[in-house]
């Protein structure tokens, strides 16, 4: 995967995980927020664990 690929790909779960919050914090409710902030983290974990592959 491009290092670039990488990058656009994390962004997309820091901004998931991000917004999920904002809604909490703006007047939702936490249930409706778990769900992006469980894709932001599988995202972010899937780069890092193929990151740990590669380096091993």
């Amino acid at each position: 995967m491009s290092k670039p690929l990488q990058n656009f790909i994390i962004g997309l779960g820091i901004a998931s995980i991000v917004f999920a919050l904002y809604g909490v914090f703006n007047g939702g409710k936490f249930i409706e927020a778990i769900g992006g902030i469980v894709i932001g983290a599988s995202l972010i974990g899937a780069i890092v664990i193929n990151q740990n592959r590669k380096s091993n």
